[in-house]
């Protein structure tokens, strides 16, 4: 596969292009992505927020209706409170003029009425519902059998306190059903307290509100009061006899612990194995005249789990990622396709310049109308080729002409060795022609000088004869060399000429 690459150009060119496209997306994904999470959260905790405020704003309202209720009933009541039977007049519309309240009760100060010496009216709906508006029957039922009301923490925190307040769940454990109670003190023309009311509202009402305050299907809303028991637990239960701090994990006992403590915040906890952010805040009562705005201590949150928040980034990230995989993949087909089609000219000059570096000057390039650098080598090789091809001509010219001289050269070389040849047996006949002359002559002095004066005339004269003959066959022989070397001269000389 390296080696491919490494022979295939636009294949290298292709895979640089996507690795550089690669970088550039992940990058800028991850820029964008990083961004799109925190824009996620930021959005998560402002739509946390809204819904918080919202559920305060419809928990608050339905308080503050049953607030206003009782005080617009304790403006008409104070000018009868001599009247014992009109106590149960005002109870029973209480109830009815307000469709969130379950229950009411009053209660006079012992002794107040001398014939009824502990006076309380204690009415209710029949069946309680978590909706408003029940159309249940007002039922009468005296409390007074199981526990004085003056023993009750809604008669005695008034009492103490002088002044109207929420009475938080569970504090008051004479009632079954999980309630929320609204206190207001009675007071008589000096202003002394003499008796007690008291508006109930179904935890179950406030219930469905919270549990309706969801961000998303798996988020949950929950609401503690100042001692960090749960009002609305998060698995939609009223109530829940227990303490939240009881949960298990650090993150959810650090979220209760600021919660019970009055703070407002976001952050990270695990429960029950799952992430969620959690957003919190006290509960804070609306600010409307002639109301009494003490803290309740309450406080509320909701939890979004991380999986629901990110879902749709998740979703928005897996199909970013295929999409852009996709986008590579189509990118380096196209890219290696358009290459490939643009370094076509590269390739016809490589097969080329083989097929010069084989020998073969004559194959035409095909016509070239590209004007780029592509284009550039194009003529550059189609000059090239045509140079070669010329000065490969000349020299094939120079060539030929070469080995036509080297032939007349081998032809003048062959005549010249054989006339050598001819030469040497010429000379070697020639000699053989004067050696026997020459023994003659060598002969007849060796003979001449052996004569002495007893030697006749004729026979040195003979011998003289001889010696001449001899001589002269000799001088004859190298006069016809000498004559014969001179022509051979001449005619060498006339060639050369």
């Amino acid at each position: 596969m390296i080696g491919k690459i490494n022979r295939d150009l636009s294949l290298r060119i292709s895979l640089l292009a996507v690795l550089s496209m690669a970088t550039l997306l992940i990058l800028s994904l991850s820029v964008m992505l990083v961004q799109t999470k925190r824009a996620i959260v930021e959005d998560a905790m402002k739509e946390s927020e809204y819904v918080l405020h919202g559920t305060e704003g419809n928990i608050d309202n339905i308080l503050l209706s049953v607030e206003e209720t009782s005080g617009n009933m304790l403006f008409n009541m104070v000018h009868y409170l001599g009247q014992p039977a009109r106590m149960y007049t005002y109870c029973q519309r209480l109830i009815e003029s307000n469709p969130y309240v379950t229950g009411c009760a009053i209660a006079m100060q012992p002794g107040y009425y001398k014939r009824a010496p502990y006076f309380m009216v204690y009415m209710h709906r029949l069946e309680t519902s978590d909706q408003p508006g029940s159309d249940s029957p007002i039922i009468f039922e005296n409390r007074l059998e199981t526990r004085p009301y003056y023993e009750q923490k809604w008669w005695t925190s008034v009492c103490e306190g002088k002044h109207a307040l929420w009475l938080n769940p569970l504090e008051d454990d004479s009632n079954e059903e999980p309630i929320i109670s609204y206190c207001m003190p009675i007071p008589d023309g000096r202003n002394h307290i003499v008796g007690v009311v008291r508006m109930d509202v179904s935890m179950g009402l406030l219930s469905n509100i919270v549990s309706a305050a969801k961000t998303s299907p798996n988020s949950f809303c929950a609401m503690l009061d100042k001692d960090g028991s749960f009002i609305v637990h998060p698995n939609g239960s009223h109530l829940i006899p227990h303490t939240a701090d009881k949960l298990q994990g650090e993150s959810v006992k650090e979220v209760v612990k600021e919660m019970t403590n009055g703070k407002a915040s976001h952050k990270s906890l695990n429960y029950n194995g799952t992430t969620y952010n959690a957003f919190y805040k006290p509960f804070v009562h609306a600010q409307t005249p002639y109301r009494l705005n003490a803290e309740s201590g309450w406080s509320i949150g909701i939890a979004y789990p991380e999986d629901d928040i990110y879902s749709h980034y998740n979703s928005v990230f897996k199909m970013a990622v295929a999409l852009g995989v996709l986008g590579l993949l189509l990118l380096f087909i196209f890219t290696l396709i358009i290459t490939r089609r643009q370094l076509m000219p590269l390739r016809m000059l490589s097969d080329q310049a083989k097929r010069i570096a084989l020998g073969h000057y004559d194959h035409h390039l095909p016509k070239n109308k590209r004007q780029d650098e592509v284009g550039r080598l194009h003529d550059a090789v189609e000059r090239m080729q045509q140079s070669l091809s010329k000065h490969i001509g000349e020299l094939q010219q120079h060539t030929n002409t070469l080995h036509e001289r080297n032939k007349v050269l081998h032809r003048a070389y062959n005549q010249a060795r054989k006339a050598e040849l001819l030469k040497v047996a010429f000379l070697h006949n020639i000699t053989n022609q004067m050696i026997k002359p020459a023994q003659d002559i060598d002969k007849s002095v060796e003979q001449l000088k052996q004569t002495d004066g007893n030697t006749d005339k004729q026979t040195a004269a003979m011998l003289a004869d001889n010696i001449q003959v001899n001589g002269n066959a000799i001088t004859k022989t190298l006069n016809h060399i000498l004559n014969l070397s001179e022509e051979d001269m001449r005619k060498e000389v006339e060639s050369l000429e």
